[in-house]
C-alpha cells in the first residue's frame, strides 16, 4: 500500500519532505521525512567508513546516501554504516546492482529483499528494488519484470505497515544509439512494467552516462524534461528525479579515467539543470543526481582533486526558498 511523496513545509525555509504516511507510523527507528531536494551521492563500498561519514557531515545541506548492497553480501555487512551514516544523511539502500540482477531467481531477488527490510526497516529512507531496469544486461523483460514486482510486493506489500518507500532506476536513453534492443527504450519500457509497480511506486529516477551512448550523448533540459513529464503520468503516484550520474573510466571499460575538470563539467552540467527542470515539471520533480563514483570522487573530501567541493557548492545551492516544495 504506497503513498504519494509530498510537499510540506520546513521551517521558514518551506522545503519539500518525502513523507511517511501517517498510517505507517514515524516509529522510533525511522519513518522520518526526507527533505528535499534530494542531494544524491552513491556509495558502492562502505569499507572507508570513517572518511565516508566525514565526506557526508561537511555538506552543508544533508545529502541522501545510496549504499549499493553488493552482490553476494547480506544485511549484516552494512549493518554499521546504516548505524553510523544516518546521523549525517538520508538513506537510500540499493537492494542489488543492476549487473548482478540477471544471474539472481526471481525467488532469491525476493528472499533479498526480505532480508534487507527485515534488518533495516524505516532505517533506510528508501528502498530502491530495481535498478537500470531496462538494460539489457539484467536480462529480459519478463524476468527483470517480475524480479522488481517480486520486490514491490515485499516493500509495499508483505511490510506495507511499516509504510517504506518504493524508488526504481530507470536508463535514461536519449537515442537508439544507446541501447541495443528495442524494448531497452526508456518510455516503452516503463509502460509495460506491471500495473501494481506502475501505479504504487513512490520514486522513479533516471540514470544517465553520456560515455553510454555512442557516439556520447549529451541531452539538454528538453529531452529530459519531455521524459519525465512522460514518467509522472505512467507512475500517477510518483514523484521523478536523475539518478544515477558520473564520469565514467578505465573500470567502466573506456581507454583512460576522466580527468577532475571533465568530472566537474558533467556533475556542474546535469546537476545544474535542477532550476530549469523544477521550473519544466513542477512539485513533482525531487532532484536526485546520485554521483555513483562519490567514494572515489569526493572522499576524503580535503584531498588534492577532490570532487567534493564542486558537489558541496552545487548541492548547497539546491532548495533555496523560491525552489520550495
Amino acid at each position: 500500500m504506497s503513498r504519494r511523496l509530498v510537499a510540506a513545509l520546513v521551517g521558514v525555509l518551506a522545503v519539500g519532505l518525502l513523507s511517511a504516511p501517517a498510517s505507517g507510523g514515524a516509529g522510533e527507528a525511522g519513518g522520518r521525512p526526507v527533505v528535499m531536494p534530494l542531494r544524491g551521492v552513491t556509495l558502492e563500498s562502505v569499507d572507508r567508513l570513517d572518511e565516508v561519514e566525514q565526506a557526508l557531515a561537511r555538506h552543508t545541506r544533508r545529502p541522501t546516501a545510496r549504499i549499493v548492497f553488493q552482490h553476494g553480501s547480506d544485511p549484516a555487512d552494512y549493518a554499521r554504516a546504516v548505524r553510523r551514516l544516518r546521523d549525517d544523511a538520508f538513506l537510500m539502500g540499493e537492494i542489488l546492482d543492476s549487473t548482478a540482477v540477471r544471474r539472481t531467481s526471481v525467488a532469491a531477488y525476493r528472499e533479498r529483499t526480505r532480508d534487507f527490510v527485515r534488518r533495516f526497516g524505516r532505517r533506510l529512507d528508501l528502498y530502491e528494488i530495481g535498478n537500470e531496469l531496462n538494460g539489457e544486461w539484467l536480462g529480459r523483460p519478463r524476468t527483470i519484470d517480475a524480479k522488481v514486482a517480486a520486490a514491490y510486493d515485499v516493500v509495499e506489500g508483505r511490510y506495507a505497515d511499516l509504510g517504506l518507500r518504493s524508488v526504481i532506476t530507470l536508463n535514461h536513453w536519449p537515442s537508439h544509439d544507446c541501447y541495443a534492443h528495442d524494448w531497452e527504450a526508456t518510455l516503452p519500457f516503463a509502460r509495460q512494467l506491471p500495473r501494481r509497480v506502475r501505479r504504487g511506486l513512490d520514486l522513479v529516477l533516471l540514470s544517465f552516462y553520456e560515455t553510454a551512448c555512442s557516439p556520447r550523448a549529451h541531452p539538454g533540459v528538453r529531452q529530459f524534461a519531455s521524459t519525465l513529464r512522460a514518467l509522472t503520468r505512467i507512475f500517477p503516484a510518483a514523484e521523478v528525479g536523475i539518478g544515477e550520474l558520473g564520469a565514467q573510466g578505465r573500470a567502466d571499460g573506456l581507454p583512460s579515467d576522466p580527468t577532475l575538470a571533465e568530472k566537474q563539467r558533467i556533475a556542474r552540467r546535469y546537476i545544474g539543470m535542477h532550476d530549469r527542470l523544477r521550473a519544466a515539471i513542477g512539485p513533482r520533480y525531487v532532484g536526485g543526481y546520485f554521483w555513483w563514483y562519490y567514494a572515489t570522487d569526493a572522499v576524503p573530501w580535503d584531498r588534492p582533486h577532490s570532487l567534493w567541493p564542486t558537489l558541496e557548492e552545487l548541492y548547497a545551492g539546491l532548495g533555496r526558498p523560491s525552489d520550495s516544495l
